[in-house]
């Protein structure tokens, strides 16, 4: 039995749909340009007499991430403007489908829950560009599922 992977089964990072939800709307982000979510660790050190390398411990995490769009897009704008207005703060969950059918690994739906972005670009002109603008943010959650997994491919 074979173990290689082939080349069709890498999953393009093109192929796929994100979706956002404000506010219990769906919104198909189609103009979405990039879009990265992770958990980072949060360690604790473990020392202890007579070991010369030091341990480290999971004792918690966090979710962070970062996401580029057109900036055609209204959304993160008006949920700005809300918060000034109101003080009602911008959250929103994201569901991202990678969905490349060339691989036998299948689709992956992760959502992220509890998407709170760390800016909101206003405005944007540029007389020198040649460029579309676009429209950038970090952001923190702190929850997340799988809705479906990619499959383990054996040959």
């Amino acid at each position: 039995m074979s173990r290689n992977m082939q080349d069709a089964d890498g999953i393009s990072a093109k192929e796929g749909t994100v979706y956002i939800t404000i506010d219990g709307q769906v919104h198909e982000y189609a103009e979405l340009i990039s879009f990265e979510a992770r958990i980072e660790y949060i360690k604790a050190s473990a020392s202890a007499v007579g070991k010369r390398m030091k341990g480290s411990k999971i004792v918690g995490a966090e979710g962070t991430g970062s996401m580029s769009f057109y900036y055609h897009r209204p959304e993160m704008r008006r949920m700005a403007l809300d918060y000034v207005r109101t003080g009602r703060y911008p959250i929103f969950d994201v569901q991202a489908v990678n969905a490349d059918i060339t691989s036998r690994a299948g689709k992956q739906t992760a959502l992220i829950k509890n998407v709170v972005p760390d800016s909101a670009l206003i405005a944007a002109l540029d007389g020198d560009s040649e460029d579309f603008l676009q429209d950038s943010t970090d952001f923190t959650f702190d929850d997340f599922d799988f809705l479906d997994q990619f499959r383990p491919i054996n040959d």
